[in-house]
This record gives structure tokens, sequence and C-alpha cells, in this order.
């Protein structure tokens, strides 16, 4: 089954074909660039200054016919949490970039961090619809990134038991 990557507004074309190649060698699947989505305006919440990722993954969901990525260059949050990386339910899946990069932080911008960090989070938020939960052990992809620390330590491998159950 491939996986689609849709960007969600204005997302980087050359980061879009280089996440691809990474996904690819992760999952060993065919991955391709799908058609774009206008920027989510209905899930901006101006009080927060954030964009709801429950209510972008509803629409990706409408576009889904397999396995979805959506790539937003927003800040997201989801209901009940201060902020997400990304969430993922069914086949469909959402990453946002903002907080990935070091500039969030007020740290100088570093692309081999900042694209570490999307790579981890799009197999994290894949490897959920695949059906794998939140792993317990803290250097898999799957185990639950509360901060910048934890994705960057964690990286974008699967454990054993973890990749177990997805080819399994």
């Amino acid at each position: 089954m491939a996986i689609a990557l849709v960007a969600v507004g204005n997302v980087d074309r050359k980061l879009m074909e280089w996440l691809k190649m990474g996904l690819e060698g992760v999952f060993d699947e065919e991955v391709f660039i799908a058609g774009g989505m206008d920027e989510p305006g209905y899930a901006f919440n101006e009080t927060r200054n954030q964009y709801n990722s429950t209510a972008i993954l509803s629409s990706l969901h409408e576009l889904a016919r397999g396995r979805l990525l959506g790539i937003a260059d927003h800040d997201l949050f989801a209901n009940g949490l201060n902020f997400v990386f990304g969430e993922a339910w069914g086949g469909a899946a959402i990453i946002g970039l903002a907080r990935l990069r070091q500039e969030f932080c007020g740290l100088p911008c570093d692309e081999n961090i900042f694209k570490k960090r999307v790579l981890t989070e799009a197999v994290h938020e894949l490897g959920h619809t695949y059906g794998l939960g939140h792993c317990d052990e803290p250097d898999c992809v799957m185990f639950f990134s509360n901060t910048l620390s934890d994705t960057d330590r964690k990286g974008f491998s699967f454990c054993g038991r973890c990749r177990r159950r997805l080819r399994g």
C-alpha cells in the first residue's frame, strides 16, 4: 500500500521530496506527493495562535484513499493539550513543522536537526496508521514525545517489538 504526502497549506517542496525519500527507506513502500490542501483557516484558533490538528485531520480523512500523511507548516494543538507534534487516527495522520525547528525555541537554525525531527515525527504518526500504539522503549520511534529532547533521543527507528508488529 502506498503512502500519500499532502501539503496542508504552504510547505516547502524540497522538504516534501526529502521526506518522501526518507519514508521510502523506513517503510520500504512507495511514497508519493499528492495534491495539496489550502491553508486550513477553519482550524485556526486566534486565542491560542495555533491550528487544531484534529480539525485538519478530519479534512485529510475526506481525501484519504489509503495511508495519508499531511504536513502543515504550523504550530498544532489538540483538544486538552497545549501542543502536539502530530496526530493520527485510521489511515490518516498529520505533523506540524513549527515546533520542530530550533528557531521556535529561540535557537539558531539547524537544518539537519530539523529534518531528523520531521522524519522522526512522520514515521511516528504513520506508525499509528499501521495500528502501532505508543511504545515504552525510550529509543523507539513509537515512544511518546512530550518534548523535543524525547524526539531527538528516540530518532526514527522502530524497536524490535514494534518492527515485528509493523511487518506482522
